[in-house]
């Protein structure tokens, strides 16, 4: 499974909503699309929450590939509302890994460069 943070942010419609509009989305967009998550939580497909005092959250997700996680962020009411950002996330022991590798490397070039540096110059 692959992890990825998902953040998602309301559209800003660039004024005031009639109410009687808000109405209707937040009751048929809005909170289904967070009792979903809700209900993602407590299956513990997803973990995370809402930006306070914010239409915006963030969730983290285990999903077998990028396009099964479209499929589920699809399936929310309010997903074409919103804009999303998606980051795939390195598991915590990959990023041990390739530190260790990238340590490798480094004193790789350092031992490169003090043997370049101690060779003898040429004569002009």
């Amino acid at each position: 499974m692959l992890k990825f943070l998902v953040i998602g942010r309301g559209t800003d419609f660039g004024g005031p909503i009639d109410p009687a509009v808000l109405h209707m989305a937040l009751e048929n967009l809005v909170l289904p699309s967070i009792q979903m998550l809700k209900d993602w939580e407590d299956k513990k497909a997803v973990v995370g929450g809402l930006f306070a005092a914010q239409r915006a959250g963030a969730i983290i997700i285990d999903s077998p590939s990028g396009e099964e996680l479209s499929k589920m962020l699809q399936s929310l009411p309010f997903w074409g509302q919103n804009t999303w950002e998606v980051i795939p996330l390195q598991s915590f022991q990959s990023g041990v890994e390739d530190t260790k590798r990238q340590i490798e490397n480094v004193k790789k070039m350092v031992k490169m460069s003090q043997t370049a540096n101690s060779s003898p110059m040429p004569a002009e």
